[in-house]
């Protein structure tokens, strides 16, 4: 598989090969990126690179990854809003949005820009999803469109309503989770984040709490801030944390084991993905100076897994 990268015209100041492609392909270090240019596997302007070359504002540089097996996805995503700036997209659990680790190709980025009849090659998502979160996501086709809704994003003026299934049946006096978010400086594992009164200002709305059978809550949430993993932090800090949330439910060593090896884990996993649903996106369209809502049921999965646990009651 080849990879291609046009080094800006602006591009300053001129950067070692190495350091170039670490910076544009953070999937390895510029040591690494070094032993591959070695191996003769990086060429710019179609001459094959050596070790000592830098990146020329203007190059057009390749990778060949040679072919690999990509991590499974589930590409079943559809689309369901459309207009000359903004596309709305269902996304499934398990599909990443964005390029990781070897996901090349399954994620919706790539499926978007060069899979789907007809393409969108100037695609770009205006806010994030994790891979196992289901729901609606907004993608810009113009860069202008996807400033434009990345101001409001910001300012906290795109209105996001969640549907999760948690462990444990929140009173109904919990109508707000107002705890600051940060990094958890303590874990072995890097993109983990905890409750941190040091940390930034998170606030979740509780709009609706439905027991499902005695153990378990279907709530509807509202995030007034959009910091990374929010909801499942705020849950789970709350006691209540989501149905198939591995990474906040698991001790760390069971975790590391299940996500580096999940074909040989012997644990008990009780929902394939962490049990949180987009349900809707709402904002004041910046072109046609309307409200737009654009909106997503509940997933078979989600539907089939609040069936089992309330007759599990």
């Amino acid at each position: 598989m080849i990879f291609t990268s046009i080094v800006p015209q602006n591009s300053k100041p001129l950067k070692p090969l190495g350091v170039y492609l670490a910076e544009r392909f953070t999937y390895y270090a510029p040591e690494q990126w070094l032993e591959k240019i070695a191996d003769g596997k990086i060429t710019v302007n179609g001459m094959i690179a050596n070790t000592a070359d830098y990146a020329p504002a203007g190059a057009t540089i390749t990778y060949d990854a040679g072919e690999f097996d990509e991590p499974a996805a589930n590409l079943d995503y559809t689309i369901i809003y459309e207009d000359e700036w903004f596309l709305g997209v269902d996304k499934p659990g398990n599909l990443l949005v964005h390029r990781a680790g070897r996901s090349f190709r399954n994620n919706l980025v790539y499926q978007l820009r060069y899979v789907h009849t007809p393409p969108f090659p100037d695609i770009h998502a205006t806010h994030r999803l994790d891979r196992d979160t289901s729901g609606v996501i907004l993608f810009a086709k113009k860069t202008e469109a996807r400033v434009a809704m990345g101001k409001q994003f910001e300012t906290g003026t795109v209105d996001k309503e969640y549907l999760a299934v948690v462990c444990g049946v929140p009173s109904q006096n919990l109508k707000k989770i107002d705890i600051p978010i940060g990094k958890d400086t303590k874990s072995e594992i890097s993109y983990k984040y905890c409750a941190d009164t040091d940390g930034k200002d998170a606030v979740t709305l509780v709009e609706e709490c439905t027991p499902v059978g005695q153990c378990h809550a279907l709530l509807r949430l509202r995030p007034l801030t959009g910091r990374t993993h929010q909801i499942r932090v705020h849950c789970a800090a709350s006691g209540y944390p989501l149905v198939g949330d591995k990474l906040y439910t698991m001790e760390e060593q069971v975790y590391m084991q299940w996500r580096d090896n999940p074909s040989a884990f012997t644990g008990v996993i009780d929902f394939s993905r962490h049990a949180l649903h987009c349900r809707s996106i709402g904002f004041n369209h910046p072109y046609t100076n309307k409200y737009c809502t654009i909106e997503s049921a509940m997933p078979d999965d989600m539907a089939e897994l609040i069936k089992k646990l309330a007759c599990s009651a």
